[in-house]
């Protein structure tokens, strides 16, 4: 949940290119499993990063889905929904994808047609049965004022972890077997 700010606040933090970080911030421990929020606040580059990419694999004792940037990794939420309901743009509106819980993945990037140029690319999203033990389903949420949302449908709320790896740079999340 996104903490309220008064509209002269939001304009201003927005206007200063600090408006996400301020929302985000750094929450839970990396590499640690959880079925708490996790999020990190990234420091905002002077070079522009994308999501390049997204897949999917299964390991002996987890699945893990991978976001790939094109530059540095950006600030990140990641989540668990109470329900099969998101928040998109204007209303709540219900998940149609693959899985019995939800786990949503919230980045801040830039809201440009260069991000287009790669979500809208071939095997930007894995397709098809993903045929992993825990993950069901990786869709694309959409992006609005700065935000890329994505949820993952899993079998059931299990812990997951969070790891940054580097070059290039990707965030990777593992679902517990």
């Amino acid at each position: 949940m996104k903490p309220t700010r008064s509209l002269p606040v939001m304009v201003m933090l927005s206007l200063s290119g600090l408006w996400a970080p301020a929302q985000i911030g750094t929450v839970g421990r990396l590499g640690d499993y959880t079925t708490e929020p996790v999020s990190r606040e990234h420091r905002l580059s002077t070079e522009t990063s994308y999501i390049r990419t997204i897949r999917t694999a299964k390991h002996e004792d987890y699945d893990r889905v991978v976001f790939e940037f094109t530059g540095p990794l950006r600030t990140y939420r990641i989540e668990y929904l109470k329900s099969n309901l998101y928040q998109g743009e204007a209303r709540r509106m219900r998940i149609r994808s693959a899985g019995n819980v939800f786990a949503q993945v919230e980045f801040f990037v830039p809201t440009t047609d260069d991000q287009l140029k790669y979500s809208q690319g071939p095997n930007f999203l894995p397709s098809g049965p993903l045929h992993l033990r825990r993950v069901s389903s990786v869709t694309d949420m959409g992006m609005f004022e700065g935000f890329y949302d994505f949820v993952i449908g899993v079998s059931s709320r299990k812990a997951f972890r969070v790891t940054e790896l580097s070059t290039p740079s990707r965030l990777a999340i593992d679902f517990k077997h």
